[in-house]
């Protein structure tokens, strides 16, 4: 994989205005973003890809699979790859349900980028290095 190539970032998240906003948020930092509506069409997205991902987002609440169940399915078959939850503060929390950092909306922007730069490993949106699957 060519290194001046994106990091490409699989974004999961039913709500259309949530999805676009950050999908346009990541791709204006340089990264490649993959963006999809709910669970199943995200793992069925991080399975078929000829590249792995870099990075997950995710949403709680989704239709199909849950955040929560993508995380598990996710974590069986990619166990190294950095996956970022978004949750919201409105509904009942348990911090260690989830062995994945978790953003709770409302965030700004700079929170979500600074926490995908964390989680990348300081690599920036030009450095896409070869992930191990």
């Amino acid at each position: 994989m060519a290194a001046d190539r994106a990091l490409r970032i699989l974004l999961v998240d039913d709500e259309p205005s949530v999805r676009g906003v950050l999908a346009r948020a990541l791709r204006e930092a340089g990264y490649d973003v993959v963006a999809v509506t709910d669970g199943q069409a995200g793992l069925d997205a991080a399975r078929i890809a000829a590249e792995p991902y870099a990075l997950v987002i995710t949403n709680s609440y989704m239709p199909h699979l849950t955040g929560e169940q993508l995380i598990t399915q996710l974590r069986q078959l990619f166990p190294t790859l950095p996956i970022l939850h978004l949750d919201d503060l409105s509904r009942e929390q348990n911090p260690q349900a989830l062995p994945v950092p978790t953003l709770y909306k409302p965030f700004s922007i700079e929170s979500l980028l600074s926490e995908v730069r964390r989680l990348l490993g300081g690599r920036v949106a030009g450095q896409n290095l070869q992930a191990s699957r």
